[in-house]
């Protein structure tokens, strides 16, 4: 057999949403920027690209202090369907969970996001066995291979017929037990004046432990690596070129290049072969900060990183620009906005954002597109 010329095969092909404006820093409301973030539940790693500043600010190093977040092992989804649970981590703050390390296209998966819907995506064995109501994958139409099942967890009222029938479903064998990432946010107003812990979420099911010997309660600490690039022609960053004359590098190249910088590339024309450049204005600045954390983090998580990022630009009166990078998790059962995340090449959910004093920005959003592989 002939091998095949790989080079020849195309790139996957994804859905890029790119997006300018202005947007005020001081401004803590609801703007673009904002609602992009709160429109992605699931973030699998956060990394800021600070160009020309002498030190990582204050405000970004604590943005994350306390982000650690918790793995169930050998869960049952009955957890979810208990009047404790729905009225205490429900309808009281915001709880997401993702299972861990499970492949959307072969495995049974699960989600909950806030505002408390329990996604189920199942393979079509466990979904005819499973006996709740779902409808085919938008991803899996022509075979059939894929269902997806949503339950609102704020409308099942206990002590119902339909309350009862769910929690015995979810108890089935056929839909097993699963590993989950869990993260809780606690209401912004304390309960009975008293401030509430995150680690409330991981007491909880150390409690269901207690019953059950296969559950298991592991706490995951954020990871958290810093490091600096030195001697840099960065791009300059304009939303509007105007008629000053002047070529700017394109929202794409800007994008690549702070990803360089974030993993390190060598930038410099050295060889022919082995050198990167771009097309546009660029200005000299000593030195860049790089600031990455991985883990598991929730929309408000990633909004205080950015708006860490916004009070940094104010005070940093030299600074071109900054950026911010999110990625998601691959084989997540949503991504934007509550939509199928897809799974056929490489389940991409990720975005950028790039500002700088002036309130400029570039929102840089790239997911899988739906269709199948040839």
């Amino acid at each position: 057999m002939l091998c095949p010329e790989v080079w020849r095969f195309p790139a996957p092909s994804h859905e890029i949403v790119q997006k300018t404006g202005t947007v005020e820093l001081q401004s803590k409301g609801k703007d673009p920027i904002r609602s992009g973030i709160r429109a992605h539940p699931f973030n699998q790693s956060i990394t800021v690209v600070l160009p020309d500043v002498s030190s990582i600010p204050i405000e970004l190093e604590t943005a994350l202090a306390d982000s650690d977040h918790y793995l169930v092992r050998n869960v049952s989804l009955q957890a979810f369907i208990n009047r404790m649970f729905i009225e205490g981590f429900v309808k009281q703050g915001k709880f997401y969970a993702v299972s861990f390390r499970t492949r959307l296209d072969t495995d049974d998966c699960v989600a909950v996001v806030h505002p408390g819907t329990l996604v189920l995506h199942l393979n079509k064995e466990t979904f005819q066995s499973l006996g709740l109501e779902g409808q085919v994958s938008e991803f899996a139409r022509k075979r059939g291979s894929k269902y997806v099942v949503r339950i609102d967890l704020h409308a099942l009222q206990p002590e119902t017929k339909f309350f009862k029938r769910v929690r015995e479903c979810l108890g089935r064998e056929c839909l097993g037990r699963f590993d989950l990432q869990v993260a809780w946010t606690p209401p912004t107003v304390p309960f009975n004046g008293a401030p509430i812990c995150p680690s409330s979420i991981a007491q909880y099911f150390a409690d269901l432990a207690q019953f059950d010997k296969d559950l298991k309660v592991e706490l995951m600490p954020t990871m958290i690596k810093t490091h600096q690039e030195c001697g840099l022609n960065v791009p300059v960053f304009k939303v509007d070129e105007g008629d000053d004359g002047k070529e700017y590098c394109s929202a794409g190249e800007l994008i690549e290049y702070m990803g360089m910088l974030a993993l390190s590339c060598n930038t410099e024309e050295e060889e022919y072969l082995n050198s990167y450049d771009f097309c546009g204005e660029r200005v000299e600045i000593g030195n860049a900060k790089v600031m990455h954390w991985n883990g598991f983090f929730t929309p408000d998580q990633v909004e205080a990183v950015h708006n860490a990022m916004r009070r940094s630009l104010e005070l940093q009166d030299h600074v071109p620009w900054m950026g911010m990078y999110v990625q998601g998790f691959s084989d997540s059962p949503i991504g934007f906005k509550m939509r199928e995340n897809y799974f056929h090449t490489d389940g991409e959910n990720c975005y950028a954002v790039v500002m700088n004093r002036k309130g400029n920005y570039l929102w840089y959003q790239v997911v899988g597109n739906n269709k199948m592989p040839k």
